[in-house]
């Protein structure tokens, strides 16, 4: 009698895991991002794969931006930070690369594709550095004086750049 009791329960537990799984799925659940918390390296910088490095050994991870909706709550957080206040222009890095294969950006943070437009005009733009030297990493770029081509806006530079990162991580 047990045993069928138990049926019904575990119905339950898997429709509700279910729904929570698409839910996690859906980029347009605002409420999730709300709910990240961020860390901005104001006071120094790293290279790319340093700055991945930095995250990961604090439980957290580079920034993925995958849509308006995050873009917004990075920009919130940067202004609560005063830094765009007291700079004119903020470049870091985030997870988003062509290091596997160029001109196809992917999140290292989430394995997705990179399929939100939000490059600055004419980026990516792969700009040969030197002989051995491309760019395959992304950062998110502010200017004040720029205008909408440098507002948060991605481009990507060299990976042994060092600039400010962002990292993230769901609350607990």
């Amino acid at each position: 009698m047990a045993r069928f009791g138990l049926l019904p329960v575990c119905a339950i537990v898997l429709c509700v895991l279910a729904q929570l799984s698409a839910q996690a799925n859906d980029d347009n659940t605002f409420a999730v991002f709300r709910q990240k918390r961020y860390y901005f390296s104001d006071s120094f910088k790293l290279n790319w794969f340093k700055a991945m490095e930095y995250c990961r050994t604090r439980g957290m991870f580079l920034l993925s931006v995958r849509n308006p909706q995050e873009r917004e709550a990075v920009i919130e957080y940067l202004g609560s930070t005063g830094y765009t206040k007291t700079h004119k222009g903020l470049w870091a890095w985030m997870s988003a690369n062509d290091l596997g294969e160029e001109g196809e950006f992917y999140w290292s943070t989430t394995g997705e594709r990179v399929t939100y437009p939000n490059w600055s005009e004419t980026e990516p733009n792969d700009f040969k550095i030197d002989d051995c030297t491309n760019e395959d990493c992304a950062i998110l770029e502010y200017w004040s004086e720029g205008g909408a081509n440098y507002n948060y806006t991605f481009n990507d530079r060299s990976c042994m750049r060092e600039f400010h990162f962002i990292c993230e991580t769901l609350l607990d």
